[in-house]
């Protein structure tokens, strides 16, 4: 039975973590519908290209797997460090900006070959480019608030913490499709 099982999934390979950067200049921005807090590593949201993944120390790896239909899926584990992030009040204002570290471990399944581009994970989560059955990001990070927001004010140190874990586009989500049912952005 053991030598069966890789038949049936398929040939699984290790490739580095630069084959994924060199398609993902970044992994998102991360809402917190409860505070309203989003939160913007490399401050791509507002400031795109001024920073990417590839930009800051980062380490892992991508595990790709031949599903034996047409699909290969994704494992990827990334670990970035000293990521620019800008914090805003959804849709109002930018609060706080400083320096974070993330985690992102992600699985995702999409058409395509061995050894091909691995997928955009924003084309994958946002963009229907794929399925997304797992997802886990997790962050810290420190900073000064830019305005008084939080019972802070303008140019007090604090720490923010991210953390979200999930299914992409889960059925039923009570704030809108394409957000993980746990997320949260929490500055103190």
């Amino acid at each position: 039975m053991l030598s069966f099982m890789p038949t049936v999934l398929g040939k699984a390979d290790s490739r580095p973590i630069e084959d994924f950067t060199a398609t993902n200049d970044y992994v998102a921005a991360w809402v917190d519908p409860k505070t309203n807090l989003i939160i913007n590593p490399h401050g791509f949201w507002i400031f795109p290209g001024l920073e990417a993944i590839a930009d800051c120390e980062h380490h892992g790896s991508v595990l790709e797997r031949d599903l034996k239909d047409g699909r290969i899926m994704y494992r990827i584990n990334l670990h970035v460090k000293g990521a620019w992030m800008l914090v805003a009040d959804y849709g109002v204002a930018l609060i706080f900006e400083g320096e974070m570290d993330y985690s992102v471990t992600a699985v995702v399944i999409v058409e395509g070959e061995l050894g091909g581009p691995i997928p955009n994970l924003v084309d994958v989560w946002f963009f229907g480019a794929g399925e997304a059955p797992y997802s886990h990001i997790t962050g810290s990070g420190t900073g000064t608030f830019i305005i008084d927001a939080l019972g802070f004010t303008a140019g007090d140190p604090a720490k923010v913490k991210v953390n979200q874990v999930g299914i992409i586009k889960p059925e039923g989500h009570p704030f809108y499709p394409g957000m993980w049912p746990v997320e949260l952005v929490f500055i103190h």
